[in-house]
């Protein structure tokens, strides 16, 4: 029987919150869970190596490859672990054909095939589909959504595969070859913790997000009812007590928000678990009718991807929001009893000290419970990144770079590393050290474990601003 290893890299040591290894979540690849799912769904053997969740060195990741001897091996990579992928591929056994897939593979499809000469196969786009046909033997030829060099050297690109658009008709990702008691969130009020993407794609298009180059530009959702099916499925069989959304638009359709809550509240699930959305939700997508109903279903937190506190640099980037609509938000999650949140980012397009430090205003301004403060990272192929290749400069730098809170990959007009940097550190500073930040902060204070998860979260503050 031919047999799959999927292989979730180590990125223990590429991503870090606020500078802090210890503070960084670890998630589930939920993708590559999806994948084995469906793999398996089709008869063939498979298994997933987390070498992330494990904290497993290269050593340790080879034995474990040379162990289970895989005919294919796949694996996913954002651009920031492209050197890890280097790595990895250095020791991968000859007789096992490569996958690579995720979003670095879907935005750079041609620099991966010319500088990574193990890799046989990459995937473009969503990966189910295409893995399957992939170990059937299919012609590569005749497979959408992948790219491969011919017996000649030369790179093929076939046309892009179709998204799903049935999400339902997808199985529930395998978690049984996943570590669940591995997984956390910093900020997680409930274990044990688990995670669900309730739907894939966006339809607006924001210049430095690159999530389209995987799941397009329609937002394809999952329905409440699915969404139930699972959060049932993970109560009855892990004991699963808070879930963590992972999509960009979860409040969308506010509709399919009122059913799903409906739903939650006439099984009963609301009472057995809490729940969040930790991706950024449009401000915009939010009502107060629509977060109370939230909060009695169960939601205790969300996530508002809020950017700049600046409206010129808001339209530049086609944010499509208005800063009426995120103080709006910020005021109506504090009245319907849900935490929020802010999103931030330094070094948007047109950026300067001066609309860096009204989005430090902005911030505070804000009734936000909590926020995160990033560098602004270039990704490959999007908008944003065509201009500053155009008229800045993309600096030199490896791979494990490109990360919210690494120096800085790029140049443009007066936005510069040192000072997306500064205002970084700055931001955090001025935003966790307010005296009535930190009494309203105590205030919450609950347990002993929220003592902790406090003194913790303020050291880590600390140690980052000061460095």
């Amino acid at each position: 029987m031919v047999k799959l290893l999927l292989i979730q890299p180590n990125y223990r040591n590429i991503y870090s919150y606020a500078g802090s290894k210890t503070a960084t979540p670890i998630y589930p690849p939920l993708g590559l869970a999806y994948i084995a799912a469906v793999v398996r769904e089709k008869g063939y053997e498979v298994k997933i190596l987390e070498a992330n969740a494990f904290d497993l060195n290269h050593e340790q990741i080879k034995e474990a490859i040379i162990k289970y001897n895989p005919d294919f091996v796949a694996m996913t990579g954002t651009s920031s672990m492209m050197d890890e992928i280097t790595k990895l591929c250095a020791f991968l056994p000859e007789n096992v054909k490569v996958i690579f897939g995720g979003i670095h593979a879907s935005s750079m499809p041609d620099e991966v095939l010319r500088d990574y000469q193990r890799i046989d196969v990459l995937v473009r786009g969503e990966g189910e589909e295409a893995i399957i046909r992939i170990i059937l033997g299919k012609p590569l030829k005749d497979i959408l959504g992948v790219s491969y060099r011919d017996k000649k050297g030369k790179i093929i690109h076939n046309k892009d595969a179709p998204f799903i658009e049935d999400l339902d008709s997808l199985p529930f990702p395998a978690r049984d070859l996943l570590p669940m008691h591995k997984y956390f969130s910093f900020e997680a009020r409930r274990y044990p913790i688990d995670y669900i993407v309730s739907g894939r794609g966006c339809p607006y298009r924001c210049i430095f997000c690159a999530d389209f180059i995987t799941s397009g530009r329609k937002m394809r959702a999952r329905s409440a009812e699915n969404i139930i099916a699972e959060i049932k499925h993970l109560v009855d069989t892990y004991g699963t007590q808070e879930i963590d959304f992972q999509d960009d638009n979860f409040t969308l359709y506010p509709e399919r928000v009122r059913k799903f809550c409906d739903l939650m509240i006439k099984t009963g699930l609301n009472k057995k678990i809490i729940w969040k959305v930790a991706n950024g939700v449009r401000c915009d997508k939010l009502s107060l009718p629509m977060l109370k109903h939230m909060k009695k279903a169960g939601c205790y937190m969300l996530s508002l991807g809020i950017e700049s506190g600046n409206q010129e640099i808001l339209n530049k980037m086609r944010k499509a929001e208005k800063l009426e609509d995120i103080q709006n938000a910020a005021k109506w999650c504090r009245e319907a009893g849900i935490e929020s949140r802010g999103l931030f980012i330094f070094g948007l397009l047109g950026e300067n000290r001066k609309t860096m430090l009204d989005t430090i205003r902005f911030a505070k301004s804000l009734p936000l419970d909590t926020a995160t403060f990033h560098v602004c990272i270039p990704m490959p192929k999007t908008e944003y990144w065509n201009i500053i290749k155009r008229e800045g400069q993309l600096l030199d730098v490896s791979w494990d770079k490109y990360t919210a809170y690494s120096e800085g990959a790029f140049k443009h007009g007066s936005v510069t590393p040192e000072l997306m940097s500064e205002m970084q550190k700055r931001a955090y500073k001025e935003f966790y050290l307010r005296p009535e930040f930190i009494f309203r902060r105590f205030l919450r204070i609950r347990t002993a474990k929220d003592v902790k998860l406090t003194l913790k979260g303020g050291l880590e503050v600390l140690k980052f601003a000061g460095n």
